[in-house]
């Protein structure tokens, strides 16, 4: 699951227009969002919406991750981001490219998940997740994803469309616990798989 090719995206509305924009249509998953949630091992864990100021808490975070869950996530055996890499994935509007990240009790980055637009079909968005290695098999991932689902219903996303390594076992297992069905299509090494919001057990 891979978000870092370009888009024709760019960001301009400030962080106080995209407030106004946002709260007009009462979203829920809006930059003043703050959540506290529990892991299944009891850690504590804060949810809020990824900002530009982020960069350093990404940067960071992607020390964080084994070989495996870099490729895993990325697609490719990518070591760092980018200075360009760090705006995309931080500078959004919170409407065509939206994330959510965790933070822990020192304020650390340690797992973040997003949706991106592609295409000219509005209501289909490509997810992706991420959850650094210490933090894996918690919970963690189903809590971001499920917020994630939230945020795109909102948004009136009725489908993901997404790609992920075939061996990926857990993002299996995750997507099978939040959805009804599920379709995938292998394209050998990568699956391709389609979910509907509406048959979600969010």
């Amino acid at each position: 699951m891979h978000h870092l090719r370009k888009t024709k995206l760019t960001c301009t509305t400030s962080q106080a227009l995209l407030m106004t924009k946002l709260t007009k249509n009462t979203y829920k998953f809006t930059p003043a969002y703050r959540e506290a949630v529990n892991l299944s091992d009891g850690t504590p864990v804060t949810l809020r919406l990824v900002i530009p100021a982020d960069k350093p808490l990404l940067e960071r975070g992607m020390d964080n991750f084994s070989p495996e869950s870099r490729f895993h996530r990325f697609l490719s055996a990518k070591l760092k981001l980018t200075n360009a890499d760090l705006r995309y994935l931080t500078e959004i509007d919170g409407v065509d490219h939206f994330a959510i990240g965790a933070l822990n009790q020192t304020g650390e980055g340690i797992g973040v998940a997003r949706f991106v637009h592609f295409g000219d079909d509005r209501e289909v968005v490509e997810p992706a997740i991420a959850v650094i290695d210490a933090y894996q098999n918690k919970g963690l991932g189903r809590i971001l994803f499920r917020r994630l689902m939230a945020a795109a219903r909102e948004r009136g996303i009725k489908r993901f469309h997404g790609s992920m390594l075939s061996d990926n076992k857990p993002m299996m297992q995750l997507l099978h616990s939040v959805a009804q069905r599920i379709c995938f299509d292998c394209q050998g090494a990568v699956l391709e798989f389609e979910m509907s919001l509406d048959n979600s057990t969010d």
